[in-house]
């Protein structure tokens, strides 16, 4: 299991077949809850109904089905603590400083891409990065590219994981086009995540800067308030996952 050990190297299988039917429906309904709200939020509700739009995409897609459900999940089911799906201090150091090294290439993308920008519009594309950024990489490296791992190995997940992932961005509204390109994104993301099996090799820096970069060049405006959404947003995922490690902990001292 991919957080029981420190590198790719330490893999005892990159190829397996041992499948846990209960954890991929489960896993997979997540993904069509977290989509189906997605999708909701951005053709029903769409972007210029602000409030409807944020409580679908953020609250209901990332918080509640990205976030809560596979921390519940993994406490109350499979009776791991939220470093199952890699929040954990292990390896924290060196997952920090490939984080940096793995950000080096985008720190003057995200520099060119700020010229001319107003620093208070900024706040809140910040806030977004932050939080969504949490989130994905919570629910498609820890959950959905964990689950995939110790069903079917390391190379299966990889590339399903980012299959996954890149067919996810339809509920945004992406075209056909541009899936190879986010697979292959979903590559880069799964490969990293499965160096340290930590998401602190993906946040608070290397992910949402590119998904920063993305939000600029498209032009998104979001009111100054939003920021405190998104905080509060981020603040909720975080506090979640400290709560599951609580009753996990307590789970495992009553055994």
């Amino acid at each position: 299991m991919i957080l029981d050990k420190g590198s790719l190297a330490r893999r005892e299988t990159w190829v397996r077949y041992t499948p846990d039917g209960r954890a991929l429906i489960a896993m997979l309904g997540s993904i069509a809850l977290v989509v189906g709200a997605l999708s909701c939020a951005t053709y029903v509700a769409t972007p210029s109904r602000g409030v409807a739009y944020f409580l679908l995409y953020t609250i209901a897609g990332a918080l509640a089905f990205g976030v809560a459900l596979p921390l519940g999940y993994t406490a109350f089911v499979r009776r791991k603590g939220p470093e199952s799906l890699g929040i954990t201090a292990k390896r924290l150091p060196s997952s920090l400083i490939l984080q940096a090294i793995c950000c080096a290439p985008l720190v003057p993308k995200l520099i060119v891409s700020m010229r001319g920008v107003d620093p208070a519009s900024m706040l809140p594309l910040v806030a977004l990065a932050l939080s969504i950024g949490f989130f994905e990489a919570v629910f498609w490296r820890g959950w959905v590219y964990g689950t995939l791992e110790r069903s079917f190995g390391v190379v299966p997940a990889l590339i399903l994981g980012a299959a996954l992932y890149a067919v996810y961005h339809v509920g945004y509204g992406m075209p056909a086009s541009e899936m190879l390109f986010l697979f292959f994104i979903g590559l880069m993301f799964n490969a990293a995540f499965a160096l340290r099996g930590n998401i602190f090799i993906l946040w608070p820096f290397f992910q949402p800067s590119g998904q920063l970069v993305t939000v600029i060049k498209d032009g998104l405006k979001l009111p100054t308030i939003a920021t405190l959404g998104f905080a509060e947003a981020l603040v909720g995922m975080i506090a979640l996952a400290v709560i599951a490690g609580k009753i996990s902990a307590k789970g495992r001292s009553v055994r």
